[in-house]
């Protein structure tokens, strides 16, 4: 776990001599990303000449937090070749493979200078394969590799997107990177390029509490599982060409014995580490999993596993009693921590962090639960992941009926139609989904009808048609899931959490063979007979007690609503102050009705709605377009 930062720069050889990549600009990024790394730091430079004279410069910007071999590797690392070339990587996250890889370089001649460094297996590796090393590795990772030989770098980030890496352009021929956006913002604003709000993004980011366009005019988040290569042939594209790493094909069935077995190899794969290393106990199915693996494995070693439960300050969203239970069982070294929640402060911090208006409230108890981790462990294992692969949201039944009964369909669209305003909750958001936009309605914070309400109908029309070109209903939900609200939002979140504390969160749900396995057999085979997560849940069942496994699913959330009418944490203070301010949304370009966000924190008030998704979602984006006023 690290931040990454850099940039690259290309002259065509009838270009006159060009200034270098500022320190000022490598100063900027390095101040976006210090908080990632507090272990070491690293910068390198380098420029090449292409065989038809262009000129490439690259500058690459590192900030360490050490997890594997802390004497050996240290970043940016530079590999060198027999007439001089050189390899430089810097890069974000863990691979989990690094030893089985070490040992098919060294057995291909290859020589090695660290002991275990991932870093340096990858580095070789690149150097060895070039962008086809990505078809190899099993880790979360942003990386940048540059390659002398051929001038060019390579940006790659993992299948899942568990490792955030955003562009920008700073100009003709030169782009930037980064592990976060503000180290971008700040990159930007150093090179004079323009920084400003874009529309359609910021109304899809209110939509959904998150979307894959950015709410910033040039920047754009890499895909999970792209490689971006970045050369002279692509001086002309703000953003260089992209190759997509499409999922194998399946006949739909899939083999129990086999998710087994993956599930095992997940997670005795990612217990390495040379600090140490525990396990988030939630006492829901991921987690439970995923910690009986883990036990089981390090008792063969003679080691015992430390779980963690939080206690979340609210009890009816605290499962720490099936937390006990799991434990119990599996003979953890278990033990509940105290959870510090500074809402209102932690929230505007995190928005800063993050530089963006990120929706999703439960971005707070993550981080709750990875700051009292940390005081523990400096690597914690979750089960993130185990609802998008094995189907384990309602929203799919959901999905499912809007698409196979299109007259029941219209039917609840025409009912929305006449008594929409008096639904409530799941009703108004079926209703909306049948009517307006299908399963992004059932997946959204701002129904179609609430965005009209909020932007008037025909603005928000024309910013919600441009934000879903291209975009069609998805036949399968789990993928789309997959492709954008698990990188999107639960990724983004667990990233920016774990690097507050910060901590190295890692996802064995998600390991490279597990997706590819489970997420290309239908859904049905891993949710049969319609029970979310019954495969998962029939593996549970072998390593964990059934009553831990054959409940209600929680869910990771807090009591929103009730917290904005206590103030808890001064959250409703916060949430008066963002959204009563004068001028509190003039800055986000969009024609928000005030008379209708002052109506929604009225009757939240009252009770006699519950507007909390919706309140915290604009309080969130007041916020962010302060701090970027700010910036």
């Amino acid at each position: 776990m690290c931040g990454v930062a850099g940039i690259v720069r290309f002259l065509p050889a009838d270009a006159p001599p060009g200034p270098d990549i500022e320190d000022a600009w490598l100063d900027a990024l390095d101040a976006g990303i210090r908080h990632r790394g507090p272990d070491g730091q690293g910068r390198f430079r380098d420029h090449a000449t292409t065989a038809d004279g262009s000129r490439v410069h690259v500058a690459l910007v590192h900030r360490r937090l050490s997890i594997i071999d802390h004497a050996g590797g240290g970043q940016p690392m530079v590999v060198r070749g027999d007439r001089g070339d050189r390899v430089a990587v810097a890069f974000n996250g863990c691979i989990y493979n690094h030893r089985p890889l070490r040992a098919e370089l060294q057995a291909r001649g290859h020589a090695f200078g660290t002991d275990h460094s991932d870093t340096e297996a990858l580095a070789i590796g690149v150097r060895a394969w070039g962008e086809r090393v990505a078809e190899r590795l099993d880790g979360m990772y942003a990386v940048a590799a540059w390659d002398s030989r051929h001038a060019r770098l390579l940006l790659m980030r993992d299948p899942a997107g568990e490792k955030p890496l955003y562009l920008a352009p700073l100009g003709p021929g030169t782009l930037a990177f980064a592990s976060t956006v503000p180290a971008l913002v700040g990159c930007m604003r150093r090179a004079g390029a323009e920084v400003r709000i874009d529309g359609v993004g910021i109304a899809m980011w209110l939509k959904h509490g998150s979307w894959d366009r950015l709410p910033l005019n040039v920047l754009e988040a890499q895909p999970g599982g792209v490689y971006v290569i970045a050369s002279a042939a692509e001086t002309r594209a703000p953003i260089p060409r992209v190759l997509v790493r499409p999922f194998e094909p399946s006949d739909g069935r899939i083999a129990p014995a086999e998710v087994r077995r993956a599930l095992e190899e997940a997670v005795e794969s990612r217990l390495e580490a040379d600090v140490p290393l525990g396990c988030f106990l939630s006492g829901g199915v991921d987690s439970s999993v995923v910690a009986a693996l883990a036990q089981r494995s390090l008792r063969e070693r003679g080691q015992r596993l430390r779980t963690f439960h939080v206690r979340m300050p609210d009890a009816d969203f605290d499962e720490a009693a099936y937390a006990d239970l799991v434990a119990q069982h599996i003979g953890s070294d278990h033990a509940e921590l105290p959870c510090e929640a500074s809402a209102a402060d932690d929230l505007r911090a995190l928005i800063a962090q993050m530089g963006l208006p990120f929706g999703d409230s439960s971005l707070l108890p993550t981080t709750w639960v990875n700051r009292a981790a940390r005081r523990e462990v400096a690597v914690a294992l979750g089960g993130d992941g185990g609802d998008e692969l094995f189907g384990g949201y309602d929203r799919y039944r959901a999905a499912d009926l809007l698409r196979a009964h299109p007259v029941a369909r219209r039917a609840l669209a025409l009912a929305g139609s006449v008594v929409g305003p008096l639904l409530r909750g799941r009703a108004e958001r079926a209703a909306a989904a049948a009517r307006w936009r299908g399963y992004f309605d059932v997946l959204s914070i701002f129904t179609t009808p609430s965005m009209h309400a909020l932007l008037g109908r025909g603005e928000a029309e024309r910013l919600m048609t441009a934000g879903y070109a291209g975009v069609a209903e998805p036949r399968d939900p789990r993928r789309e899931d997959f492709g954008r609200y698990l990188p999107q939002d639960l990724m983004r979140k667990v990233d920016t959490a774990s690097m507050h504390a910060p901590l190295e969160a890692r996802s064995p749900l998600l390991a490279r063979r597990l997706v590819r396995l489970v997420l290309a057999a239908d859904r049905h085979a891993v949710a049969p007979n319609g029970v979310p997560k019954g495969l998962l849940r029939s593996i549970a069942r072998e390593l964990v007690p059934a009553r831990a496994v054959d409940r209600r699913k929680m869910g990771f959330a807090v009591p929103l609503g009730r917290w904005l009418r206590s103030d808890f944490g001064a959250l409703r203070s916060l949430m008066r102050d963002a959204l009563g301010a004068p001028g509190a949304f003039d800055t986000l370009g969009l024609p928000i009705d005030r008379a209708t966000v002052a109506r929604w924190m009225d009757e939240h008030d009252r009770g006699s709605h519950d507007h909390g998704q919706r309140l915290y979602a604009l309080t969130t984006a007041a916020l962010w377009a302060r701090w970027l006023t700010r910036t």
